[in-house]
């Protein structure tokens, strides 16, 4: 009976919290937890209980440490201030999203703090648009630039805030993602239609596991602003040429014309 009611005193939990906290990736971030009147011979943890589970620290009276991939990256702040075991993370990675638990032991009871992690990812986005004009037929053509850190994004067109696709009328094409100096991604896209559009398409980034945050800024991409730019007829390009030409026409017959008389 003892022994049961012992157990039982363990199981009971005080003071259940659950938070989220939201960290930016390769930025570090703090996830916090309160142990004030903390009973210091029991063992105190932290562990990812979501969605793989995974120790990340230990302390008791024999250990006190961080697992492998959390070591060099981590720190807990007991040794400092014994009622803080917040947990600090620094170069967050995608693996590092997911439901904390961070848990020890006060007057016999279990006390636990959830929480939740969303990792998201940040990027610049530059839009621009031209019309060109070939003959009669009239495209209008969009282009996006986006730079990043996180590689597993896309590129998708939104009209009315409906997602564009390909068609008969309308040609997307994107470029695959590629590492840069300073190791953000960086990918295109764009958009060709002969439709005549009441408003403009827009281009958004959809990513896988992380949340994005998008911020609108061609400085930052190093593209020019948005911008409506007339691209000119592919005749106004040849009469370009014509004077030169008339030029040189008119030129050899005055010297063929010298040259008779002079003879």
């Amino acid at each position: 009976m003892k022994k049961y009611l012992g157990v039982l005193m363990m199981l009971m939990v005080s003071g259940d919290n659950e938070v989220t906290i939201r960290g930016t990736l390769e930025d570090s971030v703090l996830l916090p937890c309160t142990c004030s009147d903390r009973n210091l011979d029991k063992e105190f943890k932290w562990q990812m209980d979501e969605p793989n589970p995974t120790r990340v620290f230990v302390q008791n009276t024999t250990t006190s440490d961080f697992y492998d991939r959390y070591k060099g990256r981590a720190k807990i702040f007991v040794a400092e201030n014994s009622n803080n075991c917040s947990l600090h993370l620094t170069d967050i990675t995608v693996d590092d999203q997911g439901k904390y638990k961070c848990s020890f032991s006060i007057q016999e009871q279990y006390t636990r703090f959830f929480i939740n992690l969303i990792i998201s990812a940040t990027y610049s986005v530059c839009q621009s648009s031209a019309r060109n004009l070939d003959g009669d037929v009239g495209e209008n053509v969009f282009h996006c630039d986006v730079r990043g850190r996180y590689r597993e994004a896309e590129i998708q067109w939104y009209l009315d805030g409906k997602p564009l696709t390909n068609s008969s009328t309308t040609n997307i094409t994107h470029t695959y993602p590629m590492r840069g100096p300073f190791g953000r991604y960086h990918f295109n896209s764009k958009l060709i239609s002969e439709l005549s559009w009441t408003s403009k398409p827009k281009c958004d980034v959809k990513t896988k596991v992380v949340s994005p945050v998008i911020r609108y800024d061609c400085e930052t991409t190093g593209q020019p602003r948005i911008q409506d730019v007339p691209a000119p007829k592919y005749s106004i390009r040849y009469l370009k040429f014509i004077p030169v030409v008339l030029v040189l026409i008119l030129s050899l017959v005055l010297w063929r014309h010298w040259n008779t008389h002079s003879n």
